[in-house]
C-alpha cells in the first residue's frame, strides 16, 4: 500500500467535500437567500458534527480537555498531517487550544478562485461541524474560524464543563 498515493487521495476527498459544501450553499443560496442557506446548511452540518462527536468521545467517563484533545488528535486523518497543527495545553491539561495551520477545505475553495468574503463565509459553516462534535465532547468549546489577513485556519478552544455539567 502506498502511504503517499492514500495520503493524496484522502486530501481530494476532504476537497471533494468542501466543493460538495460550496456547491450546496449556492443552490441553496439562489432558493432561500444567503442568510437562510447559511442557516440551513450549518444545522445540517452541525448535526452530523454531533453524531460524529458522539462516537468519538461517548466512552470517555469523565472528559477534560486533554482527554478530547486527545481522543481527536489521535483520529486526526494521516496522523495529523492533512490538518497539521500546533497544541497548547495549559492549567495541567484543564484547557486546550489547537490552532489549525492547513485546511485542504480552504485550499479547494482558494484553488476554485473562492474570494476572501466567500471563503470566510464556508469556514464559519463548516466549522460549525467541530461545534456539534466537541459540543458532543462534554467539555467546554469554542473556535474562531478563518477571516481574511488570518493565517492557517481555525482554532478550537478546549475546556472542562462547569460542575454543573454546563458548557
Amino acid at each position: 500500500m502506498d502511504a503517499g498515493k492514500l495520503k493524496r487521495e484522502l486530501d481530494d476527498a476532504f476537497k471533494a467535500r468542501a466543493r460538495l459544501y460550496r456547491a450546496i450553499l449556492d443552490e441553496l443560496t439562489a432558493e432561500i437567500g444567503a442568510e437562510k442557506a447559511e442557516a440551513v446548511l450549518s444545522r445540517a452540518i452541525e448535526k452530523r458534527g454531533i453524531a460524529a462527536g458522539t462516537a468519538l468521545f461517548g466512552a470517555l467517563e469523565k472528559p477534560t480537555a486533554k482527554d478530547v484533545a486527545d481522543r481527536f488528535l489521535a483520529v486526526s486523518p494521516a496522523e495529523g498531517t492533512l490538518y497539521p497543527h500546533t497544541r497548547e495545553d495549559r492549567d495541567g491539561g484543564k484547557t486546550v487550544s489547537v490552532k489549525v495551520h492547513r485546511c485542504p477545505l480552504q485550499e479547494a475553495w482558494r484553488e476554485d478562485g473562492a474570494t476572501d468574503a466567500e471563503i470566510e463565509r464556508l469556514c464559519r459553516i463548516s466549522g460549525r461541524f467541530d461545534m456539534g462534535c466537541f459540543g458532543a465532547s462534554g467539555v467546554a468549546f469554542e473556535a474562531t474560524t478563518w477571516t481574511p489577513g488570518s493565517t492557517g485556519c481555525c482554532t478550537l478552544f478546549l475546556g472542562s464543563a462547569d460542575p454543573a455539567g454546563k458548557r
